[in-house]
């Protein structure tokens, strides 16, 4: 048997594994050797080398280098931040939006001081090199400066328009919403700083309610068609063009919702093409008025029309305001035409007897005859219905020369002076003693300032046109029919106006109280020497009171209480050459 081999290797190995072992000690050794020596080789000063950002701070003490640094790098780090987008623009300040540079940490990093940081003692050993500066952000600072500026980037959106302007539908188009997008914008300012002063902001959009497709649609759809040319409208054996500019006139686009929707007035077109229809020569019918014959009212009767079907021309011509070319020729229907106010309607309303009428008298004078009886044309027959109010300044119209009427005297202040409509005073006097004892409402009316003789104190009234006016309320169930003539005046001699209301009795009879009056004064005598002065006699002021009774069955059922005061009346000599 052979004896077994043994191997030569292992005191050798041994041997190698006690050698490496050595080598890796002694480096050990060496590089400890050097991290102590590092660490007390550093000192309050920098190393040799140091710099931050280009800035030699090399042999600087910790509190030499922050100045030096603070000094030389401080303004770039805090220059404004320009912010900018669509030509508006706005300012940041680094150091008041929470970005800052560190000074003190970044003169430990470059190597100033003891530290057993192996990064430190490394650069120690080096000598030191050149770093960055040690900054620092306040992210809720930066937000908040960033959000400071919303507005300046911030646009209000506008809706889209449409409108016709003459006979064209015009648009305008919409403007989106603009919104600073604040976080974006935020890391933008901390990507750029402190390399650049300037940055592009970031924004959101957002369309309005309304924008420019929607209404072009509408103008497409609707007002293009509409405008588009007359419509051509065939009554029977008549024709006659419906323009584009009733159209235009009657139709209007509403915006609600985030919908704009056209539509056409018909009423209106109805009311505009009733003017056109009239030349068409059909048959006009007649509301039934009152007139007076023998002294008593009668009804003339009335009477009916032919003419377009007001419901066959909407429910005919609207479908075609949106149709172009042939289908804008329509034809309607010719019917008979009721009038708005019948005969029956009249017999209805119970004008059978005079509930109230007065009479007031006036010395000559060519313009009370014909002012008064100018007047009394124009109210005679007047129908005042149920519920309605008539107005005495509405019904005669301006009082011009051209009305009919000519120069009078009137009352201003305390004198009297010519004016044209001069003494139609005296039909309202009349009027409101006509309405007073009838019962009906009385809506408005103004004494004169100064007494006249010839009327009962107080219960008068004047007139003015655009000033004062005299109204009442027909606060009755029956219709009112004002009737009213002129006896003229022969010259030295009196007239007189007389008015009756007709109508049916509400109350039994109607009563004034005694006018009584107190507080009599006098004015103090004038003289003028002024033109047009005219002589004027004197007559007192004073107060009046009064009341108007309502009866029924013998019994003072409603009371209303009145009151005036008069202005003394001076006397006025003229001293005019």
């Amino acid at each position: 048997m052979s004896e077994p081999v043994q191997s030569q290797d292992r005191p050798r190995r041994g041997r190698t594994g006690v050698i490496v072992g050595s080598v890796l000690g002694g480096l050990l050794l060496l590089v400890a050797a050097a991290y102590v020596a590092g660490y007390f080789m550093a000192s309050n000063k920098t190393p040799r080398n140091a710099s931050v950002e280009g800035v030699s701070i090399g042999g600087l003490t910790h509190g030499e280098a922050v100045n030096v640094l603070n000094e030389q790098l401080g303004p770039r780090y805090d220059k404004p931040i320009t912010l900018e987008g669509d030509g508006n623009s706005a300012q940041l300040k680094p150091s008041e939006a929470g970005m800052v540079v560190d000074f003190d940490r970044t003169v430990a990093k470059a190597g100033a001081g003891r530290s057993w940081d192996p990064v430190k003692i490394w650069n120690v050993l080096r000598g030191g090199g050149a770093i960055g500066a040690v900054t620092r952000i306040d992210q809720s600072a930066l937000d908040r400066a960033v959000a400071s500026t919303a507005s300046t980037f911030a646009t209000e959106g506008k809706d889209a328009t449409i409108a016709i302007e003459g006979i064209k539908a015009v648009t305008t188009p919409h403007t989106p919403s603009v919104t600073l997008n604040q976080s974006a914008t935020a890391k933008a300012v901390r990507k750029a700083w402190p390399t650049s002063d300037k940055v592009q902001v970031a924004v959101d959009t957002a369309d309005p309610e309304i924008t420019t497709d929607e209404v072009d649609k509408v103008k497409k759809e609707y007002a293009d068609p509409a405008l588009s040319g007359p419509i051509v409208v065939k009554a029977g054996p008549k024709t006659f063009n419906l323009d584009v500019k009733t159209i235009a006139a009657a139709t209007t686009f509403t915006a609600k919702d985030g919908n704009v929707t056209a539509a056409t007035d018909m009423e209106k077109v109805w009311k505009e093409a009733e003017k056109d229809m009239d030349s068409l020569g059909f048959a006009k019918g007649k509301d039934a008025r009152f007139t007076f014959k023998a002294g008593k009212p009668f009804i003339d009767p009335s009477v009916d029309g032919v003419g377009v079907d007001k419901k066959s021309f909407i429910d005919t011509v609207g479908p075609a305001i949106t149709k172009t070319g042939q289908d804008r020729t329509v034809s309607v229907k010719v019917t008979k035409q009721p009038p708005t106010f019948s005969t029956g309607d009249a017999e209805k309303l119970g004008v059978k007897e005079v509930i109230g009428e007065f009479t007031t008298q006036f010395p000559y004078a060519e313009y009370r005859n014909i002012n008064l009886s100018r007047v009394a044309s124009v109210i005679n027959g007047k129908l005042v219905k149920p519920g309605e109010v008539f107005s005495m300044n509405d019904t005669l119209g301006e009082r011009t020369k051209a009305n009919g009427y000519v120069d009078g005297y009137v009352i201003q202040g305390s004198r009297l002076k010519k004016e044209t409509g001069g003494g139609v005073s005296q039909s309202a006097t009349t009027l409101f003693n006509a309405i007073f004892f009838a019962g009906l409402e009385d809506v408005e009316h103004h004494p004169h300032t100064l007494y006249f003789p010839r009327y009962p104190a107080g219960r008068e009234a004047t007139l003015y046109y655009g000033k004062l006016d005299l109204k009442f309320r027909n606060n009755t169930n029956y219709g009112v029919v004002i009737q009213a003539y002129v006896q003229k005046a022969a010259p030295g001699g009196q007239g007189s106006m007389t008015i009756k209301i007709w109508s049916t009795k509400t109350w039994d009879a109607v009563k004034s109280t005694e006018l009584v009056k107190t507080d009599y004064y006098d004015a103090p005598d004038q003289t003028n020497d002024e033109p047009d002065c005219e002589p004027q006699a004197k007559s007192p002021g004073f107060t009046v009171n009064w009341k108007r009774e309502f009866y029924k069955g013998g019994k003072v059922v409603k009371s209303e209480p009145y009151r005036w005061t008069y202005a003394a009346t001076p006397q006025i000599t003229c001293t005019k050459s």
